[in-house]
């Protein structure tokens, strides 16, 4: 492992209560679920470097916490309180009532997207009913909101019953958003909310990496700035972030013979983007565990660095960024660009390419650097 004089993984979420205007253009996630569904815990876990079994311990919310994070793109995460939701009436909007406030006193048309937490080792059926209300009540407001549904806690199930129990909300939900699409009409016309709805289901645990990949595809969606709120707006881009990414990774895999490339956010071990290839689990896993390894000894080799080298910050010398290579097996190796202080590359490519090609590598990954740091820098 070659160090770096950022440390790998530097920048931490940050959370307050109020926000600025400044914060207007920020995409808003909004986590709802009933008490006890996890939903606190999912945060703490990806977002602030939790670890799972500290969680226990967390105190109920007992208001809405507003997180600010930055992966790709600010945003912020909005939790809350399991006994709001339960509290909460929902419904089409009656004669009289704010627009895009309802009982929760969330302005939904500033929100892209609605994360619902369900425990699944709990009883679920009042939670689906609560979820029905708030799909209902949002997209009245805000018809372009995505929902995601995190199936939780599905660590404690059978292969085979937690994807039951997947198939079973699944059904659950859109045959209640069916039943529901007479409450709600648009210019007269009646609205089929099953196939309006932008809706998403994903199993999840905070003691595996199934949580990170959930969070990942959600973030990946708001890049794209297909689902942008119902207020004024900047100007919207004339390419989509997501496929930008994706074409830079695609690129540099054919260049440099790469495997696979992800593009992870370190702090929060989410990836921004990847290649096009398939999704191969078990092949992230590893590549989710190696990050992990590398925010464990990052600091350690930041703080060797600085008592061997104590002059270099103020001598203007060339930025050194991290870079490390680890064997999987005979022919196979992960290898991981640190491209700044929170974003980072993972490549899998074969022994024999990485070690006789290393100078081209390095060449062709700090032009994909300088790649994504003018798209970072998009307005």
């Amino acid at each position: 492992m070659v160090g770096a004089e950022d440390p790998i993984g530097s920048r931490a979420a940050s959370i307050a209560s109020d926000v600025g205007s400044s914060d207007m253009y920020t995409p808003k996630i909004v986590l709802l679920g009933p008490r006890r569904s996890g939903k606190t815990s999912l945060c703490k876990v990806v977002y602030e470097s939790y670890q799972p079994n500290d969680t226990l311990f967390l105190a109920p919310t007992m208001r809405i916490q507003k997180l600010h994070t930055h992966t790709f793109q600010k945003l912020q995460l909005w939790d809350v309180p399991g006994s709001a939701l339960m509290s909460f009436s929902g419904g089409p909007r009656v004669a009289g009532q704010a627009p895009g406030r309802a009982d929760l006193s969330i302005p939904w048309a500033d929100v892209c997207a609605v994360i619902f937490v369900i425990d699944a080792q709990d009883d679920y059926f009042e939670a689906l009913t609560k979820l029905n209300q708030v799909i209902v009540t949002v997209f009245e407001s805000n018809k372009s909101i995505q929902f995601h549904i995190f199936i939780n806690k599905v660590d404690g199930l059978s292969e085979d019953y937690k994807y039951d129990t997947q198939r079973d909300i699944e059904q659950r939900v859109m045959e209640g958003l069916i039943d529901s699409s007479h409450e709600l009409h648009d210019n007269g016309e009646p609205v089929d909310l099953d196939q309006q709805v932008n809706i998403k289901f994903y199993l999840t645990s905070i003691f595996d990496s199934s949580v990170f990949v959930a969070f990942s595809r959600i973030q990946q969606q708001l890049l794209q700035g297909l689902n942008e709120p119902s207020v004024p707006t900047p100007p919207v881009r004339m390419i989509s972030l997501t496929e930008a990414l994706e074409t830079s990774c695609n690129l540099l895999c054919s260049t440099c013979q790469f495997e696979k490339a992800y593009l992870f956010d370190i702090p929060s071990r989410t990836f921004v983007a990847c290649d096009t290839s398939p999704f191969d689990l078990a092949l992230f896993d590893v590549m989710f565990q190696y990050i992990r390894f590398l925010r464990q000894f990052t600091d350690l080799y930041q703080k060797a660095n600085q008592l061997q080298n104590p002059a270099d910050g103020a001598s203007g010398h060339a930025r050194t960024w991290s870079t490390s290579v680890v064997q999987l097996t005979s022919d196979t190796t992960v290898a991981f660009w640190q491209l700044d202080s929170h974003l980072g590359l993972l490549a899998v490519i074969q022994g024999h390419i990485q070690a006789s090609h290393t100078s081209i590598l390095d060449y062709n990954v700090d032009l994909f650097r300088r790649t994504i740091a003018q798209l970072a820098a998009l307005p």
